[in-house]
């Protein structure tokens, strides 16, 4: 396992200030985290004229035209999530700045200098599959739904104990994501939302419930996601499976809820290619590709932390066997000692042995496919 933990140069150990570089969604997550830190921000960066005369934590928003006068000694911190970063990173070495020495991503800030100068332990983005069970069977789902020979239910007390290990030993988490399979099928997802908002929410930026809106809610499961300010995130395959009727009762129901909430209609997916024709590269090609994927959503289960959700699921679906390597045994990491737990944070920006096989979510992934399409 290779990892980008210790990427940035030395002089970021030393600042008190940064200057954000977006004030969109990423941001507006991230900023419970920064309120928990002594951190100065002059100013803000956001090319959207609508955003900019604006401020985010009392500090303005400003062009990037206007901004470069008043750069010199601020480090930028890119708040936004993979791809957008990937054009940002491009736009931003082409005015001459350097990726690690003058800019970075939100991710690799809250793991390089929280520990160096805050000795917090934090991650960006795990997800947590508590269902392989699902009202569809998508051709392409890249949690290999269709291919697990079994499906389940994972019960409270196993996420519950998951949970527990991971947050006595890690600081902050910006995403903290419940997935599927179909979560809404999940006997027990009131319950455990429950327990996750009482117990955790103020070690999270934002806890997405993820759907496809097939599965019409109860109102205490929704009153739950309300109190704690959970995150809906509703998949919409609408247009290849025809459940329209469905999805607007459902978006009818979580808007008189005054939920939080998008209704993805235009998703693109790749093709992973496992298990049917799984990748084969060359080293070379393989050092590409992990340096062009970076998926960013590592993954919780049966008390271990892995580097990536996708590369569990694999595994679950007994057609790939993972390396130890490729996750953590949390119960063996002393909670009491950071350096020790600095061991996740470490995994969370390092790397799998299904990267080898896995078509992955980079831009060198260009097989696009039709999003939703059935069995």
């Amino acid at each position: 396992m290779r990892t980008d933990i210790g990427r940035l140069t030395k002089d970021w150990d030393e600042i008190n200030s940064v200057v954000p570089y977006g004030v969109g969604i990423v941001g507006r997550i991230c900023q419970t985290l920064f309120e928990k830190v002594d951190l100065n921000i002059p100013f803000v960066i956001d090319r959207d004229p609508q955003k900019q005369n604006t401020t985010w934590m009392g500090a303005p928003v400003i062009s990037f035209e206007e901004a470069k006068e008043k750069l010199q000694g601020y480090k930028i911190v890119v708040m936004t999530g993979h791809d957008a970063y990937g054009h940002i990173s491009t736009f931003l070495e082409e005015q001459g700045l350097e990726e690690f020495k003058d800019f970075c991503n939100v991710g690799q800030f809250m793991s390089d200098w929280f520990w160096s100068a805050k000795r917090m332990n934090c991650v960006f983005h795990v997800d947590m599959t508590i269902t392989t069970r699902c009202t569809l069977n998508c051709r392409n789902c890249n949690l290999f739904i269709p291919y697990h020979k079994e499906k389940l239910d994972f019960s409270f007390e196993e996420l519950k104990k998951s949970i527990d290990l991971f947050f006595e030993r890690v600081d902050f988490v910006t995403y903290f994501g419940l997935i599927g399979g179909e979560t809404f099928l999940h006997p027990e997802l009131t319950k455990y939302i429950q327990y996750l908002g009482e117990h955790y929410r103020d070690q999270i930026g934002r806890i997405t419930v993820v759907t496809n809106g097939t599965v019409s809610p109860t109102d205490e499961l929704l009153d739950a996601i309300k109190k704690y300010e959970m995150y809906l995130s509703v998949s919409d395959y609408t247009d290849v499976v025809p459940y329209g009727e469905k999805m607007d009762r459902f978006i009818d129901r979580v808007r008189e809820k005054d939920i939080d909430y998008a209704r993805n209609d235009s998703i693109v997916w790749t093709d992973f290619g496992f298990p049917e024709h799984p990748v084969k590269r060359t080293p070379e090609e393989l050092e590409y590709h992990l340096d062009s994927c970076r998926p960013n959503w590592n993954a919780l289960h049966g008390g271990r932390f892995y580097y990536c959700n996708v590369s569990w699921c694999a595994e679950q679906s007994g057609r790939f066997r993972l390396q130890p390597e490729d996750y953590l045994e949390l119960e063996r990491i002393d909670p009491d000692d950071k350096e020790a737990c600095r061991e996740i944070v470490k995994l969370s920006r390092g790397t799998s042995s299904f990267c080898r096989i896995c078509g992955g979510c980079g831009k060198d992934n260009t097989n696009y496919v039709k999003t939703g399409v059935q069995m």
